[in-house]
């Protein structure tokens, strides 16, 4: 995945986020809660993926660009190992010694994707619990037809503003989710790289290697 994808991706969650809250700002201060709290956990989840790309970019770099091996070939095991980035370093490590288990993936997005889109609903539910209460005032406050009319106008209108929040959850939903499946790819793309590594540079510190 490229910086561009990235950005862009980021940048339309956040613009779907921004142009709701923009319409809730002086109208429905509820909602604009709702919406911010959306913005909130979608920068979360944008910073732990952040975070895993670079994570992945050291471990790709220094997989293009591994040394010569020295006299001391634990000690060369040790300095390339240290070109990693930390989250991935014990990983590696073991990886290369044998244990074929995953690298790290990310702990936080998964949830966070789920739960953008359980904010947005709820910002909805919300919103229609205030317009049901609104017409029910509305419907008993006046017998006659224009006077309901009027009174059922702002209920409803609030009605659509409320479902804005969905709008927001399941945007930036999509694209923390899209940008989390890219993210994803790139690692299990460093991970085989990393594994034709441990068959050739790094096949001496396997374990299976070491039992022949």
């Amino acid at each position: 995945m490229t910086r561009l994808f990235f950005a862009i991706a980021f940048t339309l969650g956040a613009a779907a986020i921004l142009w709701m809250g923009k319409g809730f700002a002086g109208s429905d201060t509820l909602a604009l809660l709702v919406t911010s709290i959306i913005g909130g956990v979608y920068l979360l989840g944008i910073v732990e993926l952040f975070q895993y790309r670079r994570a992945t970019g050291s471990l790709t770099g220094a997989l293009q660009n591994i040394p010569e091996r020295g006299a001391d070939p634990a000690g060369w095991l040790e300095t390339w190992l240290q070109r990693l980035d930390p989250a991935l370093e014990n990983a590696c490590r073991l990886r290369i010694e044998g244990d074929r288990g995953g690298l790290p993936a990310p702990v936080f997005t998964p949830y966070l994707v789920g739960l953008l889109v359980m904010l947005g609903l709820l910002g909805t539910f919300i919103g229609m619990v205030e317009t049901l209460g609104g017409a029910v005032l509305a419907l008993e406050g006046s017998t006659e037809l224009e006077s309901i009319r009027a009174g059922l106008a702002a209920p409803i209108k609030g009605l659509g503003v409320a479902f804005g929040t969905s709008v927001a959850g399941v945007a930036a939903s999509a694209m923390l989710g899209l940008i989390s499946t890219a993210c994803r790819r790139e690692r299990m793309l460093a991970t085989r790289q990393l594994d034709r590594a441990i068959a050739g540079p790094f096949r001496e510190f396997s374990a299976s290697f070491q039992r022949q």
